[in-house]
């Protein structure tokens, strides 16, 4: 779907949440937690998972549905369903299509609302910021189309020319072609190493029938989580919630697929891609615990030390030289297992190997050496200044909130600054020497034709 520019939104701080409150206007409600002003409930009937909080900046609401099911759930040729579902969800349900001049978009926009989704890993979400009075529109909707999807011929055929650019597009973009093959090697057993959108031929052999057997198999209310952020009543919320989801059924059954970590390590990988016209890039991946796991936090920190700022440890040797134009890092929080990642653009000079043993050194100098207290106290100040910041409104707040949901734990949302703080320098040393080692690495190069990555 595309992209819709957020509507004006809170810039101050988030209400600090109340205790739990599971009488009178909560009555079908179980109260499971309140943890950083957010509150987590179970519906009665159906296992439904509802996420509340309120912030009173503006008068808006966001309501997102967060479904535990990504490309992670797909199998061998039929792969890019997750994905294509999410298109479809949005050509119609049982009440709210075309046909009837009830359709979503034809509810929601002439009211201001922005809706949208997205699909990744281990989840696909759908998102509605509308005026707080038209917060029920919203909910009606998600809860009809939760177990109400109409899947027209001419729609699927429609959507699968859109999925098909969508792919085409990404599979012309040299660094995602980078990436697609650094995950691809580095879980080559693992659903993982599947594109997110899917392979080409899997999107046009999709059938009605196929998606509605992925759909019917997670499309639940207890493999969901409903989450509802803004200026809102807590009596008209949980009434109306209670209102639209609790007539529906629950699949009483496990979600989870056989997947489980990668096996392995398999020892060191290395893919190429070449592409005529383009500056080369170097890219060190490896493979790292869950996103809930404390080392994920550790290994975060870790990469600031490494790439941020001038003070970093490879900005000299790499920007300073000229040898590269900067560096970067990341890992991926995910439900299993996943990747921390290193990258380089390369200069002029386009010095693969060069550029990739100033990587790799900086990286082994951190397993002999660690880090110094100043550098760790340096990287803590930018990732907490970066995890405030980023949090500025209900649509801020909801799309971080999703990703710990899918990561297997919301509260690590919650946390995450706390967790932050709580990592020591030993436990940088500890994670470089675990996780950062040869046998768990997969080197991408992407290069001009003939170079093969191998330039000196």
């Amino acid at each position: 779907m595309s992209v819709f520019s957020p509507a004006p939104q809170e810039a101050g701080r988030l209400r600090p949440s109340v205790a739990c409150d599971t009488g009178g206007a909560l009555s079908g409600f179980r109260c499971i937690r309140s943890v950083g002003g957010i509150e987590e409930y179970r519906l009665a009937a159906n296992g439904l998972r509802v996420l509340f909080m309120e912030a009173r900046a503006a008068p808006v609401a966001l309501l997102m549905l967060t479904y535990e099911v990504g490309s992670r759930h797909e199998t061998d040729g039929f792969k890019g369903a997750s994905h294509m579902i999410e298109h479809l969800m949005f050509k119609g349900s049982a009440r709210f299509n075309r046909q009837l001049g009830t359709s979503i978009f034809d509810l929601l926009h002439p009211v201001g609302a922005q809706t949208n989704a997205t699909t990744w890993l281990d989840r696909t979400n759908y998102f509605n910021l509308v005026p707080v009075s038209h917060l029920e529109i919203a909910a009606d909707v998600e809860a009809d189309r939760m177990r109400n999807l109409r899947i027209a011929p001419a729609d699927l055929e429609a959507e699968r020319t859109v999925v098909l650019n969508e792919h085409d597009m990404y599979a012309g973009d040299p660094l995602e072609r980078l990436n697609q093959a650094v995950w691809g090697a580095a879980f080559r057993d693992h659903p993982y190493g599947h594109p997110v959108l899917g392979t080409r031929d899997d999107i046009l052999g999709l059938t009605r029938e196929h998606l509605f057997e992925h759909y019917n198999r997670y499309y639940w209310p207890d493999n969901a989580t409903l989450t509802v952020i803004g200026d809102v009543d807590r009596k008209r919320t949980f009434d109306l919630v209670r209102r639209h989801f609790e007539p529906l059924p629950s699949a009483n059954r496990s979600f989870e697929t056989d997947h489980g970590a990668e096996p392995g390590p398999h020892g060191e990988q290395r893919v190429v891609v070449e592409q005529e016209g383009q500056p080369g890039w170097v890219m060190l991946a490896y493979r790292t615990p869950d996103g809930s796991s404390a080392d994920a936090d550790a290994l975060e920190l870790l990469g600031s030390v490494l790439t941020c700022g001038k003070l970093s440890r490879v900005y000299r040797p790499l920007v300073v030289t000229g040898l590269a134009t900067g560096a970067w890092s990341s890992i991926s929080r995910l439900r299993h297992p996943g990747l921390f990642q290193v990258q380089s653009l390369l200069g002029s000079d386009q010095a693969h190997l060069r550029v990739e043993q100033v990587l790799r050194d900086a990286i082994a100098d951190i397993r002999r050496h660690g880090v110094s207290q100043q550098e760790l106290d340096r990287a803590k100040g930018r990732t907490r200044g970066n995890l405030l910041t980023s949090r500025d409104g209900p649509v801020a707040v909801a799309l971080q909130l999703n990703e710990a949901i899918a990561a297997g734990d919301w509260t690590s949302y919650a946390a995450a600054t706390d967790r932050i703080a709580a990592v020591t320098v030993a436990d940088v040393q500890r994670v470089a020497r675990d996780y950062l080692i040869d046998a768990r690495l997969t080197v991408g190069h992407l290069a001009q034709p003939g170079h093969g990555g191998a330039v000196q």
